[in-house]
């Protein structure tokens, strides 16, 4: 479910420094795509115990025998590990008891998982230092630029406009993400001219953790409909 980028990846066995109470953790099925969001209540010995994970209000079901992908991030990285239930507690409120992974593996921030695609968006020209003096746009005019890929950490955009590293953008999500509408983002890269302008990469800035949350289920649930039309094909393809 999950990608990980084994070039970037590092093996922690201290997974108690890690999963404490309140973190949040973005669990699935192993095997499946469905995304499900949760936040761990307490940590033991050798098990720690979980929310009853949810999406959109239906809660996940699992049994002993579920095998469950769990990944969070923080700020020097991104966690995957893979382990299983062992039971349910039922007191004040329903807990997962959730065996302790014997590790961890971490990704650098960079290797969100990314998704292929082709939108036009609107982009506001907040602070962009070189590329105004040879064209007709100015400041704080809103340019259509198109989106090739999109991550929880930024996005490809193919501009018009010349773009240079550090250069200020306010990217009008609404068109790709439910329920979000402008967000912040700067300039990291410049990558080329393209036929349809100037590629540069775009990091998101001062994203609060429930924006990142949804941009990243954004990303998950296209790479599924994208892989489901593509299963789809096959069958429909085969003699």
């Amino acid at each position: 479910m999950f990608l990980q980028n084994e070039t970037a990846m590092e093996i922690i066995t201290a997974v108690k420094k890690l999963i404490k109470a309140e973190l949040k953790l973005w669990v699935a099925v192993s095997g499946t795509k469905r995304l499900f969001v949760t936040k761990v209540n307490n940590v033991y010995d050798t098990s720690f115990t979980i929310l009853p994970p949810t999406d959109n209000g239906k809660n996940l079901i699992v049994t002993k025998k579920t095998e469950l992908e769990f990944m969070f991030t923080i700020e020097n990285g991104k966690y995957f590990f893979t382990t299983k239930p062992i039971g349910i507690i039922k007191e004040n409120i329903t807990l997962l008891a959730i065996e302790l992974p014997a590790s961890i593996q971490r990704n650098e921030m960079r290797a969100f998982y990314r998704v292929e695609m082709l939108r036009r968006i609107p982009v506001k020209l907040i602070n962009v230092a070189n590329g105004l003096n040879d064209s007709n746009y100015k400041e704080n005019d809103v340019v259509t630029m198109t989106c090739t890929d999109l991550s929880g950490g930024g996005m490809k955009l193919i501009s018009p406009v010349f773009l240079d590293k550090d250069d200020v953008l306010e990217i009008d999500l609404s068109g790709l993400v439910d329920d979000i509408e402008k967000v912040c983002a700067k300039v990291i890269r410049y990558i080329g001219v393209e036929e349809e302008g100037h590629a540069v990469g775009i990091m998101f800035t001062s994203l609060t953790e429930s924006v990142r949350d949804k941009i990243i289920r954004c990303v998950f649930q296209r790479q599924h409909d994208k892989e489901r039309l593509t299963d789809n094909f096959r069958r429909k393809n085969v003699f």
